[in-house]
């Protein structure tokens, strides 16, 4: 899975051949980190599978170094969009949208490979991304910078069936079908909860002016 997402990544760059290229800049863009983690990761990931179907010896910590590959990786994603140019974006709650995202959603998707997946787990993985969605909300709506208010208006008036509906998916598919024990039902009503998530992370961001950010007098 790992190595078909690294794969289809790079199929919205112009140029996919020169996508190695990405690698050049890690040690100071976000970007090129998260393809350096993610693909050490996927490697990591398909070695520790190997050792777990008996086809390599079994490399002590394995397990818990892809584990924390994955974190990382994630933790790359998310600081992609931690740009002060799109204030809405800019918060802890993007951190923790990615982290509970990959909880959600990963948890889900072993489960319905037929692991044993406790359904209070993804309860709670559920119910986490709901409070962080309301703290998040909550927060636009009474920051003192207009674009997060403007951020807020439009998530509560002209994209509210949106929300809505990203709403009653999450429910579904993180609370109320786990709890029957239908994995693979869950996981796709969680997985649209967050494609629609992602539609209105992108949507709803409202960017600050940036002749206005240098020369707020004139602006005035």
């Amino acid at each position: 899975m790992a190595a078909l997402a690294l794969g289809a990544a790079t199929l919205h760059l112009g140029r996919p051949i020169h996508a190695y290229r990405a690698l050049k800049m890690w040690k100071r863009s976000w970007l090129s980190r998260e393809v350096l983690l993610f693909s050490i990761f996927a490697g990591a990931a398909q070695t520790y599978a190997l050792t777990q179907l008996r086809l390599l010896p079994a490399v002590p910590g394995l397990g818990i170094a892809t584990a924390a590959l994955g974190f990382a990786g994630i933790t790359a994603s998310a600081y992609i969009y931690l740009v002060p140019a799109r204030p809405a974006w800019n918060s802890a709650h993007t951190l923790v949208d990615f982290y509970l995202t990959a909880l959600l959603l990963g948890s889900l998707f072993v489960g319905a490979l037929g692991a044993d997946v406790r359904a209070w787990w993804v309860c709670a993985a559920a119910g986490a991304q709901l409070l962080n969605q309301a703290a998040k909300f909550a927060r636009l709506c009474w920051s003192a910078e207009f674009e997060k208010r403007a951020s807020a208006r439009l998530l509560g008036s002209d994209l509210q069936k949106l929300v809505t509906c990203r709403i009653v998916l999450l429910i579904a598919g993180g609370i109320l079908i786990p709890l029957r024990g239908y994995w693979i039902a869950a996981l796709l009503a969680a997985f649209a909860g967050e494609i629609v998530s992602r539609y209105l992370f992108f949507v709803s961001v409202v960017p600050k002016n940036m002749p206005a950010a240098f020369f707020r007098k004139e602006a005035a």
